[in-house]
């Protein structure tokens, strides 16, 4: 009956957005339908189990995965950021390019931060990225964003080198998006998959 099938889906738990796994030389997350190759340069780290973050229903930030390259101080974190929820200091992210922004006006250049830059590109799919790009320390770091439903896809990456950090930017650029709707956790995992 109808009644019974709200039921279910009332009771059904939408997967959690930090829910991904590594899958061959990849990782796959299956809520957010998005699939990322990271560069043969770095090797994936475990991340600390954290079940605040998934069963806090005020959570608006997830860390999905992390490579580093070897014991070196250089890598990246992939992050889900959900869009329009205010943060303890802040209001909601609207956008990649209102995050990237926002990121941008809080760096002040000087004697360890330089070379800041703001830019947009596109991936050969034509997915939009926001990207903010700048020099610590005379390392090359960047943030890479994009949106994916409800979801900001965040890529925050340092290199030593230009030549690693270009390998990180064309990997997070390399995103891939299942053309199934992302994750929407107003959606019940059983109207998800009715007919």
């Amino acid at each position: 009956s109808l009644t019974l099938a709200a039921g279910f889906a009332c009771a059904a738990v939408a997967q959690p957005p930090a829910q991904g796994h590594i899958a061959g030389h990849a990782y796959v997350n299956p809520a957010l339908h998005v699939s990322y190759t990271w560069p043969a340069i770095l090797k994936p780290v475990s991340l600390p189990a954290t079940q605040t973050q998934q069963n806090d229903p005020h959570a608006y930030q997830f860390v999905l995965f992390s490579a580093r390259e070897g014991d070196q101080p250089y890598g990246l974190v992939m992050l889900a950021e959900k869009l329009n929820v205010a943060g303890p200091h802040s209001a909601g992210i609207k956008s990649s390019s209102d995050m990237i922004a926002r990121l941008a006006n809080s760096l002040h250049p000087g004697p360890m931060l330089s070379n800041i830059a703001r830019s947009q590109r596109k991936s050969s799919g034509g997915r939009q990225f926001d990207e903010l790009s700048y020099s610590m320390n005379g390392k090359p770091a960047t943030v890479i964003a994009t949106q994916v439903g409800q979801y900001l896809i965040v890529f925050k990456c340092n290199a030593k080198s230009a030549q690693e950090m270009a390998l990180m930017e064309k990997s997070a650029l390399a995103l891939r998006v299942s053309d199934k709707p992302a994750y929407d956790d107003r959606v019940s995992s059983l109207e998800r998959f009715a007919p």
